[in-house]
């Protein structure tokens, strides 16, 4: 009987966390530093899965892999990844910018991106607004800007279809201190990985 449950439950669970995902999609109204407003779609995907040290512990968690799409200029630009993208900005050359913390969801090691100070990723589109290169830092002018997309992702059945400015500044995260480096592109940011070690 022993045996028997030792296959049995590890099946039922694996076929628990291969079953069961659910997508949210969503708009949210994105003051841009142009002094422009944008509306742009997301998408997340949520898979159950087992906790941390624990597989049994069933719930729905949110992939590392995020969509995002927008128009800006006349022009559609869509972008899916692992960053974990906080601000959508306008260069100074008029063209979208986004900024993602280089290590949310361990892009910096699946894409090799050395410890750069502030520790952020600026992701730079292509001609077609679908694929993204990025440079080994980000530029100057970002910095400061205020994150203007939306994080607090909540359980899925929670999420709203649409989120305006207002609603977005409500994010419980904005009002931590301890996360200046969420509330805006922080200059001082040097990530926990990228920390200069004391001698």
């Amino acid at each position: 009987m022993k045996t028997l449950l030792r296959i049995v439950l590890p099946a039922i669970a694996m076929m628990h966390l291969t079953a069961c995902s659910k997508t949210v999609h969503w708009e949210e109204e994105v003051p841009l530093n142009t002094g422009e407003t944008i509306w742009v779609k997301r998408t997340v995907v949520y898979t159950k899965k087992g906790g941390a040290g624990n597989p049994l512990d069933m719930a729905y968690r949110r992939d590392h892999d995020e969509a995002i799409e927008f128009t800006w200029n006349g022009k559609n630009y869509y972008y899916k990844g692992e960053a974990g993208i906080m601000v959508l900005a306008v260069s100074p050359k008029k063209q979208p910018i986004l900024v993602a913390k280089a290590a949310d969801n361990s892009w910096d090691a699946t894409y090799y991106y050395g410890c750069t100070y502030p520790f952020y990723v600026q992701l730079v589109p292509d001609e077609t607004g679908r694929a993204w290169t990025w440079p080994p830092h980000i530029e100057s002018w970002l910095y400061n800007l205020p994150a203007n997309l939306f994080r607090s992702f909540g359980q899925p059945d929670g999420m709203l279809s649409k989120y305006t400015a207002q609603q977005k500044s409500l994010q419980p995260y904005l009002s931590d201190p301890l996360s200046v480096s969420m509330h805006k592109i922080d200059p001082a940011y040097t990530g926990d990985r990228c920390k200069p070690k004391e001698k």
